[in-house]
């Protein structure tokens, strides 16, 4: 009887310890060096240059990408995806409501495809020992803007008069972004939320279509909101 008791208490302990252990195993914070996963972007776009009588205005973006840690502090991504660009016009009305008075109605609307490409850093450890890491990324997202439209908002009957200004633009560029902010192990992936900002390298008005002799480059600040896996 003895023996027996002996040998389910040993038993018991060999099971606890390996428990524990597991527990602990568990508790780690995960370290896959390959990610894949998508970003939401919410920003304020506009235009950064002579152009008269401009305000930003919300603008919605969104991507797939992957990253790569071959360090726990050094990474990399590169991703795909859609964002829009563009700028308000505080000018006065084209003439549909008041001629004379400023309607904040206009809006440049700017569609382009993106490839993010970038370089993450991040603290080596879990901030408090929790499962929060602080990141930053600095990178360049190549762009096509396949189009471009000048919009009226008409609120009184909701048929927005839209024309196509896809000419009076460059379609290319090439901004520098930057972001910063938490990410978190959720145990089935990272969540991340960044600040971040963009900064076009590139002329946006075309030389053939721009009368007023406008210039600037592409300008955005806002927040992201990502998931890897």
């Amino acid at each position: 009887m003895k023996k027996t008791l002996i040998v389910i208490a040993f038993l018991f302990g060999a099971n606890l310890a390996y428990g524990q252990n597991q527990a602990i195993e568990n508790s780690e914070p995960k370290k896959d060096k390959f990610r894949w996963g998508f970003t939401f972007l919410n920003v304020w776009s506009n235009v950064e240059g002579n152009t008269p009588d401009t305000y930003t205005k919300p603008s919605l973006g969104g991507n797939v990408k992957v990253e790569y840690f071959p360090l726990d502090f050094l990474g990399f991504t590169a991703g795909v995806g859609y964002q829009q660009r563009g700028y308000g016009l505080t000018l006065p009305d084209t003439g549909f409501v008041a001629p004379s008075m400023n309607t904040y109605r206009n809006r440049i609307r700017m569609n382009s495809v993106e490839f993010p490409l970038g370089v993450i850093l991040k603290t080596p450890k879990p901030l408090g020992g929790g499962s929060t890491w602080l990141m930053a990324s600095v990178g360049v997202s190549p762009l096509y803007m396949f189009e471009a439209n000048d919009v009226y908002l008409s609120v009184e009957d909701g048929f927005h008069v839209v024309k196509d200004v896809t000419s009076s633009f460059n379609q290319s560029d090439m901004p520098i972004f930057v972001s910063i902010g938490p990410e978190i192990d959720t145990s089935a992936g990272f969540f991340q939320v960044q600040l971040i900002g963009s900064f076009g390298t590139s002329e946006v008005y075309s030389t053939s279509n721009n009368p007023n002799g406008y210039s600037g480059k592409n300008k955005y600040l806002g927040f992201s909101i990502g998931c890897t896996f």
